[in-house]
């Protein structure tokens, strides 16, 4: 069975799949460090959102769909990263079920 990895997602680049050359990571450090920068990333998405309704409400701003747009990408990146929580909750869970 071949599994494709995921790519076009906000927050998840193709480098941070990979391990760099001569790397030697503590186990658990990739999926971290790849959880620290997907949180930045949707954080910043949702303050460039915000910031983008600020400008609208003030005059200053582009069109309303540009608006839209911003706010629809920060929640769908917010709901990938609830997913990947719940998915990592759900495996360490099912984990600690399994008799030693």
């Amino acid at each position: 069975m071949q599994i494709a990895a995921i790519s076009g997602v906000a927050g998840v680049s193709e480098t941070a799949l990979r391990p760099a050359a001569g790397a030697t990571a503590a186990p658990g450090q990739g999926f971290g460090k790849l959880v620290d920068e997907m949180v930045s990333k949707v954080s910043d998405l949702q303050v460039q959102a915000d910031q983008s309704i600020q400008n609208l409400a003030t005059g200053q701003g582009k069109g309303l769909h540009e608006v839209m747009i911003a706010v629809e990408k920060a929640s769908l990146s917010f709901q990938m990263l609830t997913q990947v929580r719940n998915k990592a909750v759900e495996a360490y869970q099912e984990i600690m079920r399994m008799p030693v």
